[in-house]
């Protein structure tokens, strides 16, 4: 305990907090699909407070449901090695549940529509859920690729019409769906025994992902990038992509799952910055890549999974 009282750094553990930033990216470019800008500022700032809180209830609800497991599992966890309380952590995830949806309430309340509120109601079901029944479960993927691509429809929660929100951001959904269950099949492996088959298929399905990001172009207008400017980015993010499913099948041990599921973490802010410069421009795209420089000096002290 520090001399507060208080083990910040545990908590720091607890909330992953430098995974945060890849789901501010996700809400930012769901609402630049919709805007095509950065303007309404306000409503914008609340789907991202919205979001973070969300977030985070989520990453603490995680390891209040999973602290048996941990226990035998990864003990150093802030949980089972005893620095933070079962109880203390389930009121935080709680009190984070709350602040997210009173976030979201402000941003309908701002632009005079339901959408923002009821996208982090479905997210906050979704996230209890998920932790509380449905992770270990042969739903658990589904049910978690299901929350990311909640958050993305929280940022495009902005458009006027559901109908609307949802065609403009359904391809950026859509790949971000099939990138998170990808992620999510390949970090069973992160601890216990190996399962070659989730790889592989995890493997497959984040490739998956980035083909249906590589749609975009057909749901909107207006680029704010040349379309061979769009394809150039695409098959940057592939090779990446190849790269990391040549190291992970080559060498398939629990260290290089952990540091292949970081990585496809991360890349969460590449994809949500590409298709943010396809809605906004160069430079919109350019201010979400630059989300990645929080995660990478935060994961250094706290670590990402």
């Amino acid at each position: 305990m520090s001399r507060a009282g208080i083990d910040w750094r545990a908590w720091w553990q607890l909330l992953r907090a430098a995974n945060v930033f890849t789901a501010m990216s996700n809400v930012i470019a769901g609402f630049l699909l919709v805007q095509r800008d950065w303007q309404p500022l306000g409503p914008l700032l609340l789907l991202i407070l919205s979001s973070v809180c969300l977030y985070e209830a989520g990453m603490v609800l995680n390891d209040v449901f999973d602290a048996e497991l941990d226990a035998v599992e990864r003990p150093e966890r802030p949980i089972p090695s005893g620095r933070i309380s079962k109880e203390n952590a389930y009121w935080v995830g709680l009190v984070l549940l709350g602040g997210g949806n009173i976030a979201a309430l402000f941003a309908s309340v701002t632009i005079g529509q339901y959408l923002p509120i009821m996208f982090a109601i479905a997210l906050s079901w979704k996230i209890w859920s998920y932790n509380a029944w449905e992770k270990s479960t042969s739903w658990g993927p589904l049910a978690m690729s299901t929350c990311r691509g909640l958050n993305v429809l929280l940022g495009a929660s902005i458009a006027t019409s559901l109908v609307g929100g949802v065609i403009m951001a359904g391809f950026l959904v859509g790949g971000v769906c099939f990138h998170t269950y990808g992620l999510t099949l390949i970090s069973r492996s992160e601890a216990g025994s190996l399962k070659h088959i989730e790889l592989t298929t995890g493997i497959g399905v984040v490739i998956a992902g980035l083909a249906w990001i590589a749609a975009l172009p057909f749901t909107i207008g207006d680029l704010g990038i040349p379309v061979v400017a769009w394809f150039g980015v695409c098959i940057l993010l592939l090779i990446i992509e190849l790269l990391l499913a040549r190291q992970l099948l080559t060498n398939p041990s629990q260290s290089c799952i952990r540091q292949t599921v970081g990585t496809l973490i991360l890349m969460f802010i590449p994809l949500d910055a590409a298709a943010s410069a396809l809605a906004a421009g160069w430079s919109a795209g350019f201010c979400v890549l630059l989300l990645l420089l929080p995660v990478r000096l935060l994961s250094r002290w706290t670590g990402q999974t």
